[in-house]
């Protein structure tokens, strides 16, 4: 997710406001442009890079190791199960953190988020095409 910023920002000034306004949540780096925000061991929210016009957030698993053991396990598991749990007990959590932080950064550097196009795709009208 896009959201706009209309002023700067850094990943430090960034840390301390995020441990402030979510005390529940564990906020740490992950190499010198990666925030990551995390919510147990399932749930968390990446920021990328210090962009001037947007900042860039995705849902993620916030460890390495998780990311490691879901991928083993649609390995070893096969696609569907994995998924389905995924989708409906890991995804919900990490979205969650997602739009937290989304509307925190709205709030505090800028305003709405930029339509991707997966969005803009399914609002569109199929008529006026």
């Amino acid at each position: 997710m896009k959201v706009n910023v209309e002023r700067p920002y850094t990943l430090a000034e960034l840390k301390p406001q995020l441990e402030a306004e979510f005390p529940e949540y564990q906020v740490k780096f992950r190499g010198p442009k990666m925030l990551v925000i995390s919510q147990g061991k399932i749930g968390g929210a990446i920021i990328f890079g210090e962009k001037p016009k947007f900042a860039r957030i995705q849902e993620s698993f916030p460890t390495m190791g998780g990311q490691m053991l879901f991928a083993l396990s649609l390995i070893l598991l096969g696609v569907m199960i994995p998924l389905i749990v995924f989708m409906t007990s890991m995804k919900p959590k990490q979205v969650k953190v997602r739009d937290a932080v989304a509307n925190f950064i709205r709030k505090e550097y800028g305003t709405g988020a930029i339509p991707t196009k997966k969005d803009e795709l399914a609002t569109a009208d199929l008529l006026d095409a």
